[in-house]
C-alpha cells in the first residue's frame, strides 16, 4: 500500500513551516499525480472542499480516504452529530449552534468560546472568552465578516484549561492530539509544539495516556476515516475534555517521529515509537 500527497499543498505547508512533505518525502510518499487507478493506499491531502477532494479522488477507487470517509470530520458540528448517534459518551463542553438571524437559544449560559462549524478562527487568548449577549453578538459578527456571512456559529461552553505556556495571542492551553488508525489510537503529541517548544505538564504520566485512549478510542471508531484525530485538553482541577476530532489526512503536528510512525501503520508497519516530553505511543 502506498502513501500519496497532494502537491498542491505544498505552499500551504511553506507558509506554516510545517514539515510534514518533507516526512512523507523520507517515507517515500508519492506525489498524487504519479498515482494510477489500480493503486491502493491513503492520501495526504489539505483542508478542501468536498468537491474539490472528490473530484481529485473520482478515479482512484482504491486510495482512502473516500469523500464520504472524509466529509462527517471536516465541521465540527458534523463531528458532533456523528457521535452523539454513536452514543459515544465522553467528557466535552456544552455547545449551542447560532443559524444567522435566529434567536439565542433559551438555555444559553456564559461565559462562551465562540467559532464557527469549519474553523476554530478566533480573536485569540483572552479575548476569545464571551461574557454576555452584546459579546456574543460582536464575536458572531466577527466571525462571519470574515468567514462568510451564512457560517455557522457554534457557542461552546467556556473550560478553564490548564496553561502549557504563553503564546502571541495568550496563554496556550495543555491540549494534546491523539492519533487513531482504523479506529485504534496509535500516538499522541502535544498540539501546539511549533508555539511552546517546551510546554508545562508535560511528559503525561501513564494515568493520562490511558485516560486519553479510552476516551479517542471511542471517538475514532465512531467514523469510517482510516486516520482520525482527536484533540483533548487538560482542564485546571484536573481531567481532560475532548475538544474536537478531524481528518489524519490533513491534520498539522510538529512532532516528526509521532507523525512518521502514525503514517507508516497505515501501510502496515508496527514502527516503533519511543516516548519523550511532547509525544509517544499510545
Amino acid at each position: 500500500m502506498y502513501l500519496f500527497y497532494d502537491e498542491r499543498d505544498d505552499p500551504y505547508h511553506e507558509a506554516r513551516g510545517s514539515q510534514i512533505l518533507y516526512w512523507l518525502d523520507d517515507l517515500g510518499a508519492r506525489p498524487f499525480t504519479e498515482a494510477g487507478p489500480a493503486d491502493a493506499g491513503f492520501l495526504f491531502a489539505g483542508f478542501r472542499s468536498d468537491a474539490d477532494y472528490r473530484q481529485l479522488v473520482a478515479h482512484y477507487p482504491l486510495i482512502r480516504d473516500r469523500p464520504e470517509e472524509r466529509e462527517p470530520l471536516l465541521r465540527l458540528d458534523a463531528v458532533l452529530d456523528t457521535l452523539d448517534r454513536a452514543g459515544v459518551q465522553v467528557p466535552m463542553p456544552r455547545t449551542w449552534r447560532l443559524p444567522l438571524d435566529a434567536p439565542l437559544p433559551d438555555d444559553l449560559t456564559f461565559p462562551l468560546f465562540v467559532r464557527t462549524a469549519v474553523s476554530s478562527w478566533k480573536r485569540g487568548g483572552r479575548f476569545s472568552r464571551v461574557a454576555s449577549v452584546k459579546e456574543l453578538e460582536a464575536e458572531a459578527a466577527t466571525l462571519r465578516k470574515s468567514l462568510g456571512w451564512d457560517a455557522l456559529v457554534l457557542a461552546r461552553e467556556w473550560l478553564d484549561l490548564a496553561e502549557a505556556g504563553e503564546g502571541r495571542y495568550g496563554p496556550v492551553p495543555q491540549e494534546v492530539r491523539v492519533w487513531a488508525v482504523d479506529g485504534v489510537p496509535v500516538a499522541w503529541s502535544f498540539h501546539y509544539l511549533n508555539v511552546v517548544p517546551a510546554p508545562q505538564g508535560f511528559p503525561l504520566s501513564e494515568h493520562d495516556v490511558q485516560t486519553l485512549v479510552s476516551f479517542a478510542g471511542p471517538v475514532a471508531s465512531a467514523f469510517r476515516s482510516r486516520l482520525v484525530v482527536a484533540d483533548f485538553a487538560r482542564l485546571r482541577k484536573g481531567g481532560w475534555c475532548f475538544i474536537e476530532a478531524g481528518p489524519g489526512s490533513c491534520a498539522g503536528t510538529s512532532h516528526e517521529t509521532v507523525f512518521k510512525a502514525v503514517a507508516g501503520r497505515l501501510r502496515g508497519e508496527d514502527t516503533p515509537l519511543q516516548s519523550d516530553a511532547v509525544g509517544g505511543p499510545c
